[in-house]
């Protein structure tokens, strides 16, 4: 008799498990279609450009081309890709934004996004290999007025420094926590980027930016585009903890009673990252796009 109740339990825990499991994936399954690791040899370089590919649920080549946002890593080179796409998909279930294809670039920790940079040569991989790459077997738009570029930490810097020096490839730019490190003016600065300076009525006509900012400050970027009068959508998290609901991601997990508001799932999160998301639909025409402007086509 006991042996028998015995397994009677563990077929028990063994079901639940199962259906725990199940419920897990659930969470964590995409409706659309999520392709990670991915690699492509570059035809230009040669190298080995892997990234990770979301096609959305209405996809299919013949109904292209479909829009893209191109999202850039942090310098750690962590695939953030999950966390990102979830955020989106929930903003597009709830009307905050229309179908894109969401690229992300791997492996390309510490170089800021430039050519040269640890070896490495992201602009010219992601640019010019990746994503004509990616036109032509998915039927991604290679329009810019349908492009997002977008990133988080380094990525968000990143952003930037594509989004101005790259116009003819981008519309909009949006920064994700980017940090101190950005200047149109010091060139010693880590991300240097004096096209807001050289290209400021360009920039001010065809570039959309939105800047959200959360552990870290860019304060004097910020100032430095004031000046220019280059218009930018701001946004800056909560400082108070309780806005944070348990088990937000903008909470510590080891310490829920302190904040990490420097990783993209919360950057992502709540109203702000469905701003972001509705901020990026706004400034993405959809149907045929207008052709480039000329203050916008050089490149790349």
């Amino acid at each position: 008799m006991k042996t028998f109740l015995l397994l009677i339990l563990l077929f028990a825990s063994a079901s639940l498990a199962t259906i725990d499991g199940q419920d897990r994936k659930k969470r964590v399954a995409h409706e659309g279609l999520y392709q990670k690791n991915l690699v492509f040899r570059g035809p230009i370089t040669g190298d080995e450009i892997v990234y990770t590919l979301y096609l959305p649920p209405a996809y299919s080549r013949e109904k292209g081309p479909f829009p893209v946002i191109v999202f850039l890593h942090g310098a750690g080179g962590g695939n953030a890709s999950p966390e990102v796409v979830t955020s989106y998909e929930t903003a597009r279930e709830a009307g905050a934004i229309g179908d894109f294809a969401l690229v992300f670039p791997e492996q390309y920790g510490g170089t800021v996004w430039r050519d040269g940079a640890k070896g490495k040569r992201p602009e010219t991989n992601v640019l010019k290999e990746l994503l004509p790459h990616l036109q032509k077997e998915h039927g991604l738009t290679d329009n810019r007025s349908q492009r997002t570029i977008m990133g988080f930490s380094m990525g968000a810097a990143g952003s930037l420094y594509w989004g101005s020096k790259h116009l003819g490839l981008f519309s909009t730019a949006v920064a994700l926590d980017a940090g101190r490190g950005t200047s149109s003016t010091d060139t010693t600065a880590r991300n240097h980027v004096p096209e807001y300076r050289e290209k400021t009525d360009s920039i001010r006509k065809t570039l959309q930016i939105r800047i959200v900012q959360g552990a870290l400050k860019t304060r004097t970027f910020l100032q430095s585009l004031d000046h220019l009068q280059i218009p930018y959508d701001f946004e800056e998290l909560p400082a108070d903890i309780g806005t944070y609901p348990p088990g937000s991601p903008c909470r510590n997990r080891k310490i829920p009673t302190k904040k990490m508001l420097h990783n993209p799932a919360c950057l992502t999160a709540g109203p702000w990252g469905r701003q972001t998301w509705a901020f990026i639909e706004k400034n993405t025409p959809r149907g045929d796009p207008a052709p480039t402007t000329k203050e916008a086509s050089e490149e790349p």
